[in-house]
Formats: C-alpha cells, structure tokens, sequence
C-alpha cells in the first residue's frame, strides 16, 4: 500500500502547530512538525514532504528565508504559507518568493486541510502528444520534465507555473477561461482569483514577458488567458 503523503509544518507556536496537525492527520495525511526554519532545513537534506505548511513570522530564520533557501536547495514541493500579514503586498511577496499559496490568520484547521488537499491535486494533465517542449521568446519549457531553461541557463519555475503553463498549452492561441484555470488549477476555490492574477504575473515576469513585445501570455478581459506563443 502506498504510504499518505507527508505533510511539513513550520511553526513556532506549538498551539498552531497542534491544530494543523490535528486537522490533516484526521484529513489522513502523516505529519511532521518543526519550530523552526533551521530545524525544517536541516531535515531536508535527508527527506523530503509531499507539501510544506509554513508560518512567516518566526524568530531567527523567518518563513521567507526559509522558503527561499527551500526553493535554492532545489526543493520542488508545494508550498503553503501561513502568516498574520494577510495584506497584498505580503502576498505578492510570498508568491514572488515561490509560495504556490497563502492563507492569513486566523485561518481555520478546515481551510487548511481544503488547501493542502487543492495544492497536492496540482498534477498537470498534458497528453503525450503535447508534452513537446514549449519555446516562449527565450524560454524554452520541458512540461513533463518540469524543466525550464531561460537564454541557456536554468529558470526556476513553481508547480503552479508549470500546472498553468500545462493547462494554457493544451489549447494555444485560444482562450482559456478564469473559470477553467480556477476549476483545474485552484479546485475552485474562491481565494483562487486573487492568485490567479497575481501568479500569472509572477509567471509572466520570469519569463521575460514584460509588454515590450508581443504578449507570451495574454489577458482577455472577460474571456481569460491565452498562450500566443508556443512550440
């Protein structure tokens, strides 16, 4: 039997790190927990989770050093934050950072548990077929090796990026709807819009699509998304 994914939790208040236990060990997931960013780093070099639950506002290491030496270290894995600064530019900071998501407390046990189950569900789904690597200006992207290099060299890209890069490939130069991206991407979830919008122009920024030149990733206003360039 395949073991239940493990999931991480970085938090220096044990009452926290408590009730987020609690709620995905009952939602069937194995937990392990850690006070802080040294500790969750130093395991890391021998382990890995399926997902990582981290708070920003720890002392010594914070959640945003910690997520940054996470993503320079290599690790792939999703990642949740967790933080009283519930404000945009937090958010935008953590998603620039290489959150794949956020939530703000105080949050409860269940949303965590519904994010947690949202995050893990991110597989992409191309077909064989379309699994060819895009070219996007200087960017060329491998979506099945979930491999991105950027004028030769190699550009970090998150689960997300890949998921939505996946699914705006599956049908190039047409629109892909807010709906469609929030149902496959975010499971539908409602804080998803703000996501989308602030994930897209994360993604767009690494890849160099800066509105100098013809879009990469194009926004219709009422209609979506459109990938106007490709393999």
């Amino acid at each position: 039997m395949t073991p239940a994914p493990e999931i991480w939790i970085v938090d220096d208040e044990p009452d926290a790190r408590a009730i987020f236990g609690r709620a995905l060990s009952d939602g069937g997931y194995r937990i392990a927990t850690f006070r802080d960013g040294a500790e969750v780093l130093d395991r890391f070099r021998t382990e890995a989770p399926a997902l990582l639950l981290l708070d920003v506002g720890m002392p010594g290491l914070s959640g945003w050093d910690t997520l940054k030496e996470w993503r320079r270290r290599g690790g792939t894995q999703p990642v949740l934050m967790i933080t009283a600064s519930n404000d945009v530019d937090s958010r935008i900071r953590g998603l620039e950072n290489g959150a794949d998501d956020y939530l703000g407390k105080p949050c409860s046990p269940a949303e965590v548990l519904a994010r947690v189950r949202a995050l893990l569900r991110r597989v992409p789904r191309a077909r064989p077929a379309e699994a060819k690597p895009l070219h996007l200006g200087a960017v060329t992207v491998d979506l099945e090796k979930k491999t991105a290099l950027k004028a030769g060299g190699p550009l970090r890209l998150t689960r997300t990026d890949y998921a939505l890069l996946t699914l705006l490939a599956e049908t190039p130069g047409k629109p892909v709807s807010r709906e469609l991206i929030l149902q496959r991407v975010w499971d539908g979830h409602s804080g998803g819009s703000h996501a989308l919008d602030t994930h897209l122009w994360r993604l767009r920024k690494k890849l160099g699509d800066t509105g100098e030149g013809p879009p990469l990733i194009q926004n219709l206003p009422g209609i979506g998304y459109v990938l106007t360039a490709g393999a």
